[in-house]
């Protein structure tokens, strides 16, 4: 199935897609010094399957989750997996501001990766528009170099494999329906956080001394109605992420797309400030100065690129 590219409508929908994640992640922060991370994951992923069970009901189309790569769905799913619980685990050694500022090279793994893979072809000004707007991350997160040690390639090696994920979500696009990719990434987080929970969910590995592993090792529970309510908010703003996000790579230029990935930044702070009273600083501003020119830059081009091949190729009704 031949998908039409739009890439001004995919740049709405990774903004929407990017806001979800911002809100999930507050979410799991509030109630990380509670929980288990693979107990977030599970039942993120089980809500997922439900609320995607509803949405086809309601749409009135099948539940047909079968794909014609199997190969590429396999390793798109244990990439996914993987890169997060590299990220995740990386903060338990790095602060939050050196972790995600390096987990934001990721717009320009996509961007090399497109060149190779979809033959993609990107002009001085994406690359440009690219750069400022991960200067303006740097500037707005203001990781400490002093930081860095042998975890901050975690974050690196989750930039790269979650860029990978995407280029291989691009691909199996061309056959695949949007909602069994979603499927397939949530059966992935069934599947291994059961078998995790069978090994650590009980808590025998936990240690109360060590503050970095709590939220990989304490035991399972649901004992909170607060972790309850959240955890059921937690799957209905990855359910509209997933769908977003991977709707946005399927229908648009990922290099294209990328930088607009910074929203989450914008939102995360936006969030700090309200929740935990955390506000920018003045090279925080420019960095966020930066982050909007670079994807409203982005935006314009792409907008002219579509009208442009709308003129030139009209669609024959």
């Amino acid at each position: 199935m031949q998908v039409k590219e739009n890439t001004p409508k995919a740049i709405i929908l990774i903004i929407i897609g990017m806001s979800a994640v911002a809100f999930q992640d507050t979410l799991i922060k509030y109630i990380s010094s509670e929980t288990n991370i693979f107990l977030i994951l599970l039942f993120r992923a089980l809500l997922g399957i439900i609320f995607l069970s509803i949405f086809l009901k309601i749409k009135k189309e099948p539940l047909i989750f079968k794909t014609n790569y199997p190969f590429l769905t396999i390793i798109r799913v244990l990439l996914f997996y993987t890169a997060f619980i590299l990220y995740f685990f990386s903060l338990t050694k790095l602060s939050l501001a050196t972790a995600t500022t390096l987990f934001f090279v990721s717009p320009f793994f996509i961007t090399i990766l497109s060149m190779i893979f979809l033959n993609e072809t990107i002009g001085f000004r994406r690359w440009l528009a690219l750069i400022i707007g991960f200067i303006g991350v740097i500037l707005v997160m203001d990781p400490k170099i002093n930081n860095f040690n042998i975890y901050a390639t975690f974050p690196v090696i989750c930039a790269f494999f979650y860029a990978l994920t995407m280029i291989i979500q691009k691909k199996t696009s061309l056959e695949d329906s949007l909602y069994s990719q979603v499927f397939h990434i949530y059966i992935c987080a069934i599947v291994f956080s059961i078998v995790i929970g069978f090994v650590i969910g009980n808590g025998n590995y936990y240690d109360s001394s060590n503050d970095h592993f709590q939220f990989i090792f304490r035991a399972w529970s649901l004992n909170n109605i607060n972790i309850i309510f959240s955890l059921f908010f937690i799957g209905i703003s990855g359910f509209v992420a997933f769908l977003c996000i991977f709707q946005a790579y399927r229908i648009g230029s990922p290099p294209s797309i990328a930088p607009f990935e910074y929203i989450l930044i914008v939102w995360s702070l936006i969030l700090s400030w309200i929740i935990w009273h955390e506000t920018l600083n003045f090279k925080g501003y420019i960095g966020l100065s930066f982050i909007v020119f670079g994807g409203v830059y982005t935006l314009i081009r792409e907008r002219k690129k579509h009208v442009q091949i709308t003129i030139d190729q009209p669609i024959r009704r």
